[in-house]
């Protein structure tokens, strides 16, 4: 049988992630394990291969991350993982087993990406619900460690490992706005295979693809005030970004 990695190489991406999926639990096991594990590093990858190029197409067109705060203080669009990023994702692939593949790839591979900011082509991109994941909170001086461990003291009265938890990775598409929202975009755990769900029904891959298609820039909110964005803008940011 060939392998899920060599499919996914042959460009097989969407018939690999239904075919992985559908394994559950076994995926962490052999003879998957190993197969599954090289499917989700590819991924990731891809992944940040695509990020630099969005990230260089915007602030080669005028525009700079920018805190989703009212100072919108500049800060780095793309962050890579640090020294410490490994460390982070074995911790978590221990506490909070099993431990989505493509998440852990994402942490190791990709790092920290923020796409709100200040785009002067296109001012209402903000209201877009521009990509943002972040994992390790590298932006912030770090201590994602520290903080994912408060959340979890946090969840209940009995909290464990073993307790269903949510691993925030970007604020709601409101709040990257500067407006009252809803809770954060994140990860359900304990994983239930080699990819993560964020909320009930969508894949973290499948998200990603989404926010890759759309050149960073997947959704419109419709306040008072809301433009599309220049037309072919999407177009041109996503130009030629691999498929995850």
């Amino acid at each position: 049988m060939t392998s899920y990695f060599a499919r996914y190489q042959a460009g097989k991406h969407d018939d690999v992630w239904r075919d992985l999926r559908a394994l559950g639990l076994t995926a962490f096991d052999e003879p998957h394990r190993e197969d599954a594990q090289a499917v989700a590093r590819e991924m990731a990858i891809r992944a940040r291969r695509n990020v630099e190029t969005i990230v260089d197409r915007l602030q080669a067109d005028g525009f700079v991350a920018a805190e989703n705060d009212f100072e919108a203080a500049p800060r780095p669009a793309h962050l890579p993982p640090s020294d410490g990023a490994a460390d982070l994702a074995d911790w978590m692939e221990d506490t909070f087993a099993p431990f989505p593949m493509t998440v852990s790839a994402w942490i190791r591979q990709v790092g920290d990406v923020w796409l709100v900011g200040q785009y002067p082509r296109w001012p209402e991109s903000v209201l877009a619900d521009p990509l943002v994941v972040e994992f390790e909170h590298v932006a912030y001086g770090g201590g994602a460690r520290e903080y994912f461990e408060t959340e979890l003291t946090g969840f209940g009265p009995d909290a464990d490992p073993g307790d269903d938890y949510q691993l925030d990775f970007a604020p709601d598409a409101l709040h990257k706005a500067n407006i009252s929202g809803d809770g954060p975009y994140g990860i359900q755990l304990p994983g239930v295979g080699v990819d993560g769900l964020v909320g009930p029904t969508l894949w973290f891959v499948d998200d990603l693809n989404n926010a890759f298609a759309a050149g960073g820039f997947p959704e419109a909110l419709y306040p008072e005030g809301y433009v599309d964005p220049p037309e072919g803008l999407r177009e041109g940011l996503a130009r030629d970004l691999l498929r995850l």
